[in-house]
């Protein structure tokens, strides 16, 4: 119980920071002369939207109120994340074909023209940002576009054409997941690690690292059907393809390994003293089931 009351304080906390945050990059989209055009979809208008919605940019945040770190460089942390979102979004969208996202310019049609604008917009104010909270050094700015490339490169070995056969498991977790799940998930803490040197703040991002392996691993067993109509490796299919057993069998043992890892990453978050444990994480895991549709699975978590 107590770890649910202290859990629910700090998301709750997480949630006014966030707000803030977006206040603020609102008000420094109103410098463009082009702002009229500009639409922006936050999904923040109550706690619980947010949660739904924003749930692991709310976790990202807790970790950092509970790392100790001051308040207005978390409302600066906040920003810098919710422009990576846009960032990684834009980048999908231009692959994809696709118009998601929480800044959309209304004026321009062409969506590979829309999302670039959009990914330069948040690229600058990403710098800008993380050169105010170091003083003018870009180590900051560096690690992340760093990590960008990483996981870009991950993005890149998803394609199938380029294999004469078909990845192993431990192959596409190694090369693939590690970028597109792990670093994906663990570059929203990039800046506050290298500005910070937080010791607290090294372990956590080891157990955000390890839950957005799990998120991958789950967004594969979904996503199955759809990466193989637009060849694109995918990690389910790799363990059904080269194991014996009923498919069934695959598909249960496959979503019972992510949610041990899920709950190892949780683990390591508890272990230094995050008020989260495998109850409440059962709680978030299960919800991440029902929002990707594999409620009949939940059962696979207790």
């Amino acid at each position: 119980m107590k770890n649910h009351i202290l859990l629910g304080k700090l998301l709750m906390n997480a949630f006014k920071i966030l707000g803030k945050a977006q206040n603020e990059i609102e008000n420094d989209l109103k410098n463009f002369k082009f702002t009229k055009e500009l639409e922006i979809d936050f999904k923040n208008i109550n706690f619980k939207e947010s949660f739904k919605k924003n749930f692991f940019t709310l976790l990202i945040i807790s970790i950092l109120l509970e790392s100790k770190i001051s308040k207005k460089h978390i409302v600066s942390y906040s920003k810098i994340i919710t422009y990576l979102r846009q960032i990684v979004t834009s980048t999908d969208n231009i692959i994809d074909n696709e118009d998601k996202g929480l800044i959309f310019i209304k004026s321009l049609k062409n969506k590979m023209v829309s999302n670039s604008l959009i990914m330069l917009t948040c690229q600058n104010f990403l710098t800008k940002e993380c050169l105010e909270l170091s003083e003018g050094k870009d180590i900051a700015v560096k690690k992340i576009f760093d990590k960008i490339y990483l996981i870009a490169m991950s993005e890149s070995l998803r394609d199938k054409s380029q294999y004469l056969e078909y990845p192993t498991e431990k192959y596409i977790l190694e090369k693939i997941h590690s970028g597109i799940g792990g670093e994906l998930l663990k570059i929203s803490l990039e800046a506050p690690l290298v500005i910070e040197e937080n010791k607290k703040l090294k372990e956590y991002s080891n157990g955000i690292f390890e839950i957005g392996m799990a998120l991958q691993a789950l967004d594969d067993f979904f996503d199955i059907e759809e990466d193989e109509q637009s060849g694109k490796i995918n990690l389910l299919r790799s363990a059904l393809l080269y194991s014996e057993k009923d498919e069934k069998v695959v598909r249960e043992e496959y979503l019972k390994k992510i949610s041990e890892n899920a709950y190892n990453g949780f683990k390591i978050l508890e272990d230094n003293e995050f008020p989260i444990n495998k109850k409440e994480a059962k709680k978030v895991l299960k919800k991440l089931f029902e929002l990707r549709g594999l409620k009949e699975y939940v059962s696979i978590l207790d």
